[in-house]
């Protein structure tokens, strides 16, 4: 019997006796198959027109075409080609007959009356044969199909990538554009008010000078936000200048230059900040970028947590095996967790505008940049327990110059959630203080 997953066959049964075909069909109707009857080797090649079968059950001695001549016009059809033929006889075997019968094709050569266990078994054989080249085509049709409807949304996600693509370029564009033509208008406002304090400064009163200020502040403000702007919408076009960057110097750098542009603006530093900064691994990368991505993080440390006494900021990194990760942590007020997805995003802000400023694209430009170096980015925090900032990049140099270490129990995931990170093996952390009064301009 057949399997019941099996898929049904056909099998041919040609006699020109009627007896003869009834008698075949009591002995193979078991195996569950499609039984097809024919009284000739005429008819026989008429089914073999409309359907495959999985064996032939030819009788050699018929009046208008005998089995051997049958048997040489279905092997001469390529389609039938290949088909099994056992010839069933009446007369005794032959040497001469067999060789015949052989050399038409037959893979086997009966007696009849056919012993049915005989018979069945063996063609039982070609079914399963037949049953598992027919399982198989499906599954080559299957793949086939599977294959199309894959090129078919291959093609279709080409086009959406390039319709994204022309239309993150007309986006950049259009911030480009709208933030050039507001720097002028911004900047006549700036002078305009810079000039009236000058020149008549001291002839306004308390409630003007107030005002003027305020003006002054703002305008400053909007000038920052449009600068902002700009910077957002040339990553998206700027090539990387790729080499080698030492992280240490770098973000020494940028930590001296928010100081003394805090020390600038304010004209004194008012707030101690506790740093921990551990050797960090050198890393290829456009260094301005990188730059722009340490700024980012430090100042958004400093800010959200300008509240806490004393403010401390822990900046770390560990070379791993495939990529180089760091992350700056604070101990400030921290976010919801189930808002994470949105950290990241251009314009997305999780605190209050009056409570924090910015407009919500620094952490959307560390973003950016970071994926343009082939890396990731991600946070961990809890509501008033500080927030871990991470970023990977990938370790293409085949070393780097800064000694750090990847040690027990240090890592990207140490004190996550809780504003501790674990030092690194290996590198000791270098403790830095420093007074601090500067109002960033990214955000979270």
């Amino acid at each position: 019997m057949g399997q019941p997953d099996q898929p049904t066959v056909n099998i041919l049964m040609v006699d020109d006796v009627e007896a003869n075909l009834l008698s075949l069909e009591a002995i193979l109707e078991p195996l569950g198959q499609r039984l097809v009857r024919a009284q000739s080797g005429t008819e026989a090649l008429r089914q073999l027109l409309h359907d495959d079968f999985a064996v032939i059950l030819l009788d050699v001695r018929m009046p208008d075409m005998n089995g051997f001549e049958a048997a040489a016009m279905i092997r001469s059809r390529p389609r039938s080609r290949s088909t099994p033929i056992i010839f069933l006889t009446g007369t005794e075997k032959s040497d001469d007959a067999m060789f015949e019968g052989y050399s038409a094709g037959a893979v086997d050569y009966l007696m009849k009356p056919a012993v049915p266990a005989v018979l069945r078994s063996k063609v039982e054989v070609f079914i399963e044969l037949a049953a598992s080249r027919i399982a198989l085509e499906r599954q080559v049709q299957e793949r086939e199909q599977a294959a199309r409807e894959l090129q078919r949304l291959n093609a279709l996600l080409g086009e959406r990538n390039t319709e994204l693509a022309s239309a993150n370029q007309e986006l950049d564009a259009f911030c480009a554009s709208v933030s050039h033509d507001l720097r002028t208008p911004l900047s006549q406002i700036l002078g305009f008010a810079q000039l009236l304090d000058m020149t008549s400064g001291n002839r306004l009163n308390d409630t003007d000078r107030l005002h003027l200020q305020r003006i002054q502040t703002i305008g400053q403000h909007m000038t920052q936000m449009v600068s902002d702007f700009l910077t957002f919408a040339r990553l998206g076009h700027t090539p990387l200048q790729r080499g080698q960057v030492d992280m240490n110097a770098l973000v020494r750098q940028v930590i001296e230059e928010q100081t003394q542009g805090a020390q600038v603006l304010q004209g004194q530093s008012t707030r101690h900040v506790d740093w921990a900064i551990s050797s960090l691994p050198n890393v290829e990368g456009d260094r301005h970028m990188l730059a722009h991505v340490w700024s980012n993080l430090i100042s958004n440390a400093l800010k959200y947590s300008r509240q806490s006494l004393p403010p401390r900021i822990v900046i770390n990194g560990v070379a791993e095996q495939d990529e180089c990760v760091y992350w700056v942590t604070d101990n400030g007020v921290g976010f919801d967790a189930q808002y994470a997805h949105k950290l990241f995003a251009a314009f997305s802000r999780l605190h209050a505008g009056t409570a924090f400023e910015g407009i919500g694209i620094g952490l959307s430009s560390v973003k950016r940049i970071v994926l343009k170096h082939g890396g990731r980015v991600w946070a961990e925090s809890e509501t008033g327990r500080g927030a871990p900032f991470y970023f990977a990049l990938p370790s293409v140099m085949t070393g780097n110059g800064s000694g750090a270490e990847t040690g027990a129990g240090a890592g990207p995931g140490a004190g996550a959630g809780t504003g501790a990170v674990t030092a690194v093996a290996g590198g000791a952390a270098l403790q830095a203080t420093s007074n601090w009064d500067c109002e960033p301009a990214s955000s979270r």
